[in-house]
């Protein structure tokens, strides 16, 4: 900047001539010393103000640039997303001049770039949440969890479609999640696939204390391959900030990817659980309820009932009729037999033309009961010349607590041994576990 000083102080004389000062007044010795004194001056001034004034925000800009770059790719990297970590890397504005401007627009562009890597993270985090779960129920709670973590919504529930039918699969802080499903907003969104914002939505309550409603619910639809197949809600006392919204951009192909492979392992399981003839549970799943309910009943000291039932004579049926009709036979004594059972219990094709049913909270009496009810629904059941005029099933009944049984496995081993008793008896009867009698009607 000196040096550019004298250059002006040296030009200036001839610049003078030219408009008009005489040249022995311009070139004269006095004169010219003077304009590069003047030059020499104006540029010492400008090198001062821009080592006191320029100098000092340029490299306080260059430095914060330094600073926040080391932190994107060194181990600080992670806690550039935390809260707040923006300000770190800000520099004063402290003007209104260019050097003050370009200051706020280095702090907006590190508040981007901090906004952008905090959602990335979350995002990854998100990810690798979901890729650690295939079962539907932690999935959906875990998911759900996150997004409240992220967005700042106080509560909030993750709606599924399975089976066709829309339910809550989990939830948080509302006081009754179920009642979304019903919803006309809720369903609207679904079927058009648009998020929509509730303002102040009635009959939505939070469980943060008495009379709580959210200011704003957000519906976020999750569009499967044949339509809506889920439904984010979020509540909060506040409304949804824009920055919430891109995040939940980002959030919802994971969610649908993790959800869709969620339903499809759960049907696959659902498949693999089932006998394909008739529709029940299979005896590698049934052994598996078994030994869940046998546990569950000993863990909160309550009964658990099991009967395992024949049919009669089944080897003639396919002999004479065909095992065509011996197939529709134990479809229709399956479909027969869950008519007749409580809610909860559960019914399994043990093997080839033997049933197991798991009837928990269910004492002795009441094990004998829901036996001789199956008993006499299948003695009863209308053939309509398929096979045999009338088919029989032989059942053993027992329940837990019960002397000497430790386990499942010594609960079905006693069940099963009634049931021989009771084709000993003559067949078509109820043998109970505890006496060893048959109970006829």
């Amino acid at each position: 900047m000196v040096g550019l000083g004298l250059f002006a102080g040296i030009v200036f004389p001839p610049f003078v001539v030219l408009l008009g000062v005489p040249t022995e007044l311009a070139f004269s010795p006095p004169f010219y010393a003077a304009c590069l004194s003047a030059g020499l001056l104006v540029g010492v001034f400008n090198f001062l103000v821009t080592c006191r004034v320029v100098r000092p925000r340029v490299k306080m800009l260059s430095e914060g640039m330094q600073r926040f770059r080391q932190a994107m790719v060194d181990e600080e990297g992670p806690g550039v997303a935390h809260t707040g970590a923006a300000e770190r890397f800000h520099v004063p504005v402290d003007s209104q001049d260019e050097l003050g401007r370009a200051a706020e627009s280095y702090n907006r562009l590190i508040d981007v770039l901090v906004s952008a890597r905090r959602i990335e993270e979350s995002v990854r985090t998100f990810s690798n949440t979901l890729a650690s779960q295939l079962d539907l129920a932690p999935l959906c709670r875990e998911a759900l969890g996150v997004m409240l973590a992220r967005t700042g919504a106080l509560a909030g529930a993750l709606l599924v479609v399975r089976e066709g039918r829309l339910e809550c699969a989990a939830s948080y802080g509302l006081d009754d999640p179920d009642g979304l499903v019903g919803r006309s907003d809720v369903r609207h969104a679904l079927e058009d696939l648009k998020t929509r914002q509730v303002e102040s939505p009635s009959g939505v309550l939070l469980t943060d204390g008495p009379e709580v409603f959210p200011r704003e619910m957000l519906l976020l639809p999750l569009e499967g391959k044949k339509g809506g197949m889920g439904m984010l809600v979020l509540a909060s006392l506040s409304s949804f900030t824009p920055e919430v919204f891109r995040l939940l951009d980002f959030f919802r192909q994971s969610l649908k990817l993790a959800l869709q492979n969620a339903l499809s392992h759960e049907r696959l399981g659902r498949i693999a659980a089932m006998d394909s003839l008739t529709g029940c549970y299979n005896r590698r799943m049934g052994m598996e309820r078994l030994t869940e309910e046998f546990a569950r009943a000993v863990r909160n000291g309550q009964p658990l009932g099991v009967i395992m039932f024949d049919i009669d004579h089944f080897k003639p049926v396919n002999d004479n009729w065909g095992h065509l009709a011996g197939d529709r036979i134990l479809v229709q004594t399956a479909r027969t037999a869950e008519h007749v059972l409580r809610d909860g219990d559960v019914l399994v094709r043990f093997g080839g033309e033997e049933f197991l049913i798991i009837l928990p909270g269910a004492a002795q009496p009441e094990v004998e009961a829901i036996a001789e009810r199956v008993r006499a629904a299948v003695a009863s059941m209308d053939l309509r010349d398929e096979g045999p005029a009338r088919v029989t099933v032989s059942l053993g009944a027992g329940s837990v607590p019960a002397q000497g049984v430790d386990s499942a496995e010594v609960l079905l081993e006693q069940v099963d041994k009634a049931l021989y008793e009771a084709k000993a008896a003559g067949r078509d009867c109820v043998v109970s576990m505890s006496t060893g009698e048959a109970i006829r009607a």
